[in-house]
């Protein structure tokens, strides 16, 4: 017999178990609907709508509402760099808007899972539009949720007949710190608060804890949803580390001030006869309103005081450039090697940039996109005051080599600017969009592009060398090996077409492999430009690849008399 009960408490742990990973799994499907539906909506909010720490602790509590996750707005917002005083209100708003989740899913809503799964499988399948099917996604995510609450309630009710799994709560409760330490651990695991909050008020309607034990319960897991950004930001800066601090020190605060008077709420709750479930909701709600409230008193000193006191960071310095000289301090010819010098560290930049997507292309996407964006903010900083420079440069007198040359130096940072950009916009994009679809491009695909990298790689050198002897014999290497780079790209693409029409591969995977190839292609052109200027000028260079242009009439020259300040009779 004692087995047997033994392993119907293994049974109902299974049972919660499995309970509680539906709803962590049903509240992803939600946050992933609604990026998916309104992404780039909520980016824009973020971005672009803050006017102070008042309307941060509003948007904080709107996208909460939205993704039902204080984590996940939390992130959104930290990506697109809100920290201090405006980082802190918006994470006390994200709070709020968590608990505002919690009491509308605290009613017995279960009987509309069965139609928002199918609703939302529906819109997910046979949507039109990418909304559409973000909008099923999230209903689906929503119906799941109720489902797994609804198991949540008929697995916990057993448990009020285990005698051992009651004496253990009840052991764990008589320690009050150590409850809070468990219960804030626990939410930590899981992520969320959402989900502990729900587990505990469906244990308390089942009886299987108290609810004074219930309320001590719910001031750890606001601690340990409080410690989850604090533990995501410990390698970020200074600034972004203010805003999880100063919300996890008002969270430790606001335990302090609740802990006495627990059994005095929990008498208030009683008087006015609210259900012990809804008592652990209710109290969850009025801890998050008094925490906001009193934060954003402070908000400003609290930021400002961390910050203070946070140890000085040593920071890696940003390349930047270093050569560019005062023009009118400078001659024309030292002024352009300076301009060769910083233009040199541009292109290492870049090297860099490559072989990073290179190395990790197939692994941590994110990562490498995080990267790959600070990468190129610098490449654009060092474009912006090289070009400034140039232009500059040009205003002088110079000779027509020397303007030549200016003319030379623009293109080539410019291309470079240019393609650190596909890197970022283009071939980043598409390599999160194959982690997120779980495509895996086949060997023959891999080895096509390990072969067109090895490309790049073996021109960049050539294409440096070439800006910065303006060599005419390095040129005319550097346009063959574009020439030679073109047949073996098509060659590539021929032969993995063929075998995707005979072997009928995926068609979206086929897709990103051949827009990839696309940008490494653009990637070599921009490298190989440098050489068009330098034998264009020696006459080295047909005007046209077309045969048939030798026959054509000669361009008509138009006179410059021809336009004149005159209006036309």
């Amino acid at each position: 017999m004692e087995i047997a009960h033994d392993m119907n408490i293994t049974q109902l742990f299974i049972g919660l178990a499995a309970g509680v990973t539906l709803l962590i799994w049903g509240l992803k499907r939600v946050q992933e609907g609604m990026n998916r539906a309104y992404g780039s909506k909520l980016a824009y909010l973020v971005r672009d709508r803050f006017a102070g720490v008042w309307s941060a602790l509003g948007l904080g509590a709107t996208l909460t509402l939205i993704l039902q996750s204080s984590t996940a707005a939390a992130l959104l917002a930290a990506s697109l760099g809100v920290q201090g005083e405006a980082g802190l209100a918006f994470l006390l708003g994200a709070d709020v808007g968590t608990t505002i989740v919690a009491l509308i899913l605290s009613f017995d809503l279960s009987a509309l899972s069965p139609l928002l799964i199918a609703v939302g499988v529906g819109l997910e399948l046979r949507g039109r539009s990418k909304r559409l099917q973000g909008i099923g996604q999230a209903a689906m995510g929503l119906g799941l949720m109720l489902l797994a609450l609804a198991t949540l309630r008929s697995m916990a009710e057993p448990l009020q007949a285990s005698a051992l799994f009651v004496d253990i709560m009840r052991s764990l409760l008589a320690e009050p710190w150590l409850a809070l330490l468990f219960a804030a651990a626990i939410t930590f695991m899981l992520h969320s608060s959402l989900v502990m909050v729900l587990l505990l008020s469906g244990l308390v309607a089942a009886q299987v804890i108290d609810v004074p034990g219930g309320l001590l319960l719910i001031l750890g897991v606001n601690v340990g949803s409080a410690l989850i950004p604090v533990y995501m930001s410990r390698g970020a800066s200074n600034a972004k580390r203010v805003a999880p601090l100063g919300n996890l020190l008002l969270r430790c605060i606001g335990v302090m001030a609740f802990l006495p008077i627990l059994g005095w709420l929990h008498n208030l709750f009683n008087t006015l006869q609210f259900a012990g479930a809804w008592q652990l909701v209710l109290f969850h709600c009025l801890f998050n309103l008094t925490v906001a409230s009193f934060g954003m008193l402070i908000v400003s000193k609290l930021a400002g005081w961390i910050d203070y006191r946070l140890p000085p960071q040593k920071l890696t310095p940003t390349p930047s450039p270093k050569h560019l000289n005062d023009i009118l301090d400078t001659s024309p010819a030292a002024a352009i090697s300076n301009v060769v010098r910083d233009t040199l560290t541009m292109g290492d930049l870049l090297e860099d940039m490559l072989k990073d997507v290179h190395r990790d292309m197939y692994k941590n996407v994110e990562v490498l996109a995080k990267k790959i964006n600070q990468s190129d903010d610098i490449i654009d900083d060092f474009h912006q005051q090289i070009n400034a420079y140039l232009l500059e440069l040009g205003g002088q007198e110079l000779s027509k080599e020397e303007r030549d040359r200016c003319q030379d130096l623009l293109l080539f940072t410019t291309n470079i600017e240019h393609a650190g950009d596909i890197i970022e916009r283009s071939i980043i994009m598409l390599l999160k969009k194959k982690n997120n679809l779980h495509i895996e491009f086949s060997s023959q695909e891999k080895e096509a592009i390990e072969a067109c990298m090895q490309g790049l790689f073996e021109v960049m050198p050539l294409s440096f060398q070439v800006m910065m002897s303006e060599d005419a014999e390095a040129a005319k290497g550097l346009f063959q090996a574009k020439q030679a780079f073109n047949v073996m790209h098509q060659k590539q693409l021929d032969k993995l077409r063929q075998r995707a029409m005979e072997q009928r591969v995926s068609p979206l995977a086929h897709s990103l492999f051949n827009d990839i190839m696309r940008d490494i292609k653009r990637l070599h052109s921009h490298f190989t430009a440098i050489a068009y200027p330098l034998l264009s000028r020696q006459g080295a260079l047909h005007n046209s690849r077309w045969r048939g242009a030798e026959d054509l009439p000669p361009v008509v020259e138009l006179d410059k008399k021809t336009f004149s300040d005159d209006p036309v009779n």
